[in-house]
């Protein structure tokens, strides 16, 4: 989908004593914040999502568990983070004001070749090896029709709008193709804002000045990368505020693969043309198993971060790539800066 996801989560800074509260945000597809737990993953606490399983299912041929619309892994125990990867922003083209939902006569979002606004915004993220899709598209074509996923928020990280920067459940004010929608529950319905979801407890505590490893997972794979910021908790939820505290990876992520090996990535990180200005986004290491502006050309987008001999298929998974995607989680490394970080200095 062309949008943005976010999610958001307190924890305590023992060091600056202060609470924060953690937004990752990644664009663009249905993807899990799984540690810390974030406030979007409350309706784990639905007895329908016990022991990991979830009454919304998208693949019945890999089980309740594996086969549910947040399925995820972290590697030691249940992975229950309720519907966390359906709060998202849909129709989000970069230079806009704001985003449409996919709706009023804007067409699909899945997969967008679209300014859906006309604001005219120019992409910033053009090398071939910072980009998901349409590697092959260098030189006169960047910014031609034929440079189809130039209006997408992984173009220029960053510049897309949100409708709310913890998210939005199902991604708009309506259900739209491609999954954009969201089971009713006691604690959240599709269209609510993920920032009036109440606080939740994280699990985590961290110190400013260390090294964390925040864990996420891809549930359905479109492309882009993904960023880290912060925001004081007493302070209010605004993509502005989350803008002014980006944080900065420390190093280079891990993966484990869908047959539980822990794989060591060469990761790419993308800081020209990013906002905040100067701040880090990283690539997602995933490819995609068919791309087009129309999504009918099979193969791999780029090559896998690992020997993956599983052909690329529609829905399909592999040990390192695939499109709906249940057990592949990312390690990430992150800096916690005291305030100002090296960047601001």
């Amino acid at each position: 989908k062309t949008g943005v996801r976010g999610w958001c989560l307190k924890f305590m800074s023992m060091k600056l004593q202060a609470c924060l509260v953690l937004l990752m945000v990644r664009a663009a597809a249905h993807s899990n914040l799984i540690w810390p737990k974030p406030r979007n993953a409350i309706d784990s606490q639905d007895p329908r999502w016990a022991d990991g399983k979830s009454p919304d299912i998208w693949q019945p041929q890999l089980g309740p568990v594996l086969g549910q619309a947040c399925a995820c892994r972290n590697g030691s125990e249940t992975c229950n983070i309720g519907q966390a990867c359906l709060w998202m922003s849909v129709g989000c083209s970069i230079g806009c004001q704001e985003c449409d939902g996919g709706q009023d006569g804007h067409g699909g979002t899945n997969p967008n070749s679209k300014d859906r606004c006309a604001g005219g915004k120019n992409a910033t993220n053009n090398d071939p090896l910072h980009r998901t899709f349409n590697r092959g598209c260098t030189g006169s074509c960047i910014g031609s029709d034929k440079d189809w996923t130039r209006f997408n928020p992984w173009r220029a990280p960053g510049s897309a709008p949100v409708y709310d920067p913890c998210g939005r459940a199902g991604g708009g004010p309506m259900p739209t193709a491609g999954k954009g929608d969201y089971v009713t529950t006691a604690f959240a319905k599709l269209g609510d804002m993920g920032s009036k979801l109440p606080r939740q407890p994280s699990g985590a505590v961290w110190k400013a000045g260390e090294v964390v490893e925040p864990l996420w997972s891809v549930r359905a794979n479109h492309g882009g990368g993904w960023q880290y910021r912060l925001c004081p908790a007493d302070a209010d939820l605004t993509e502005a505020c989350f803008q002014s505290n980006p944080m900065e990876f420390a190093g280079n992520s891990k993966m484990m693969m869908s047959n539980g090996t822990m794989l060591p990535l060469n990761s790419t990180f993308v800081s020209t043309g990013t906002l905040p200005a100067g701040s880090t986004w990283q690539m997602l290491p995933i490819p995609m198993t068919r791309g087009g502006p129309d999504l009918q050309q099979m193969g791999y987008q780029f090559d896998p971060p690992c020997y993956d001999p599983t052909p690329p298929a529609v829905l399909g998974q592999g040990i390192c790539s695939g499109e709906w995607i249940s057990n592949i989680t990312m390690y990430d490394s992150c800096l916690l800066y005291t305030s100002p970080s090296p960047r601001d200095s």
